[in-house]
């Protein structure tokens, strides 16, 4: 299947590979993706005609083995290897024949495009969810509320937590406490005796993580939402992890399944997501959207074709 770009987000992961050059020269990056169909295959030509707008599942999962059984989607084999050709960055993306039909979903009529975007970020949110199985009326606290880190506050609101929110910015930690933070404060504010039953890390660094062992609860949980910033090793508290039995629970990307269930979620109104794209380039501008997402400024940024 031929997709036309109409517009992609820039996300925390692409800003990584810039930074680190973890990919080889070339790469196209873009994994939140909202386009037009321009050519399908004949056997899903009425399913997917030229024209229907479409986001796409940047990876899909066989769904049969063992990995996949257990819910662990992002260590199937098929998963791992197989990605949409080039990323959201360019023109036009390839979605090949292991994507179709599953990898690619028709986007609601009433849903607007920088809403659309947002089904990838937020189906990790709601497959992280799953792997860290938050109660209601449980108190979780969210280090670092960028993009990521606000899906997560309303995440966690939808399914009853009080949510503690932490992020140096005030004007982030402003624009959590509209999204349903219960509290928000800094990070040393955050370490002065603060105790929550589990702890999500959309910024992953030795600072975020001793505050974060800090503040669990014996018998509760970390939610590690990112990995290292910089790729540098990172120091832990094994130790302490261990005699109070606190569970490292890493969860990483999503699928098509939770990328649905979280168009269900917009398209409803249940989680409002107003506000969180702060800057809409046009593609010629990306690096400046990247310098306006490693200065911090502002939330996040769409580039539109």
């Amino acid at each position: 299947m031929l997709v036309r770009t109409i517009c992609a987000g820039l996300c925390g992961s692409d800003l990584y590979k810039i930074r680190t050059r973890a990919v080889p020269p070339g790469t196209v990056l873009g994994h939140e993706i909202v386009g037009v169909v321009e050519r399908s295959p004949q056997r899903f030509s009425n399913t997917f005609p030229p024209g229907v707008r479409v986001t796409l599942s940047n990876h899909v999962p066989c769904g049969v083995c063992r990995q996949c059984r257990r819910g662990r989607i992002s260590s199937c084999r098929l998963f791992r290897t197989t990605s949409v050709v080039p990323g959201g960055f360019a023109e036009q993306v390839m979605v090949p024949g292991s994507h179709l039909p599953d990898g690619v979903i028709s986007l609601p009529a009433g849903l607007e495009d920088r809403e659309a975007l947002l089904a990838e970020p937020l189906g990790c949110c709601l497959r992280a969810m799953e792997r860290w199985r938050p109660e209601p009326g449980q108190r979780i606290m969210v280090i670092g509320l960028g993009p990521m880190g606000l899906l997560m506050v309303l995440t966690l609101g939808w399914v009853g937590v009080e949510v503690i929110g932490v992020d140096p910015l005030g004007e982030r930690r402003r624009v959590a406490e509209q999204k349903g933070c219960a509290v928000t404060c800094t990070p040393s504010q955050a370490a002065e005796g603060m105790r929550v039953q589990g702890v999500v890390l959309t910024a992953c660094n030795t600072q975020a993580l001793e505050l974060a062992i800090g503040a669990v609860e014996p018998g509760g949980w970390l939610g590690l939402f990112a990995g290292p910033s910089h790729g540098e090793p990172l120091e832990i508290q094994i130790q302490q992890l261990y005699r109070e039995e606190v569970d490292l629970i890493p969860s990483y990307s999503t699928g098509p399944e939770h990328m649905r269930r979280a168009l269900s979620l917009l398209e409803s109104g249940a989680l409002r997501v107003d506000g969180l794209v702060s800057q809409e380039l046009p593609i010629e501008e990306v690096q400046r959207a990247v310098e306006l997402a490693e200065s911090r400024a502002g939330l996040k940024t769409i580039l539109r074709f």
